[in-house]
């Protein structure tokens, strides 16, 4: 059995690390563009935004891989995406 387990364990790390990732860090940037807009010029907002976001998006994959139990990560991974996705809404 933990020969099955494992495997599947991984792929759901790796899913969690770079799927989510890759979501949280383009609603990330989504919302810091709308932010910046008004205060930079639109192409500075934009490059600064995506920066923000690349920083975002390696940090999370290096913590989603330091974390050792996938239920808190699932659970950080899941507070973390709502909480953008509301940023996103109500900054947008």
């Amino acid at each position: 059995m933990q020969t099955v387990l494992y495997p599947l364990s991984v792929l759901y790390r790796f899913i969690l690390a770079f799927g989510i990732g890759y979501a949280g860090s383009y609603l990330l940037s989504v919302a810091l563009i709308d932010v910046f807009y008004p205060y930079l010029a639109k192409a500075e907002s934009i490059y600064l935004a995506a920066f923000i976001a690349l920083f975002f998006y390696i940090v999370f994959v290096i913590i989603s891989f330091c974390v050792r139990s996938l239920k808190k990560l699932s659970i950080i991974s899941l507070i973390l995406m709502i909480a953008l996705f509301l940023f996103s809404k109500f900054i947008g």
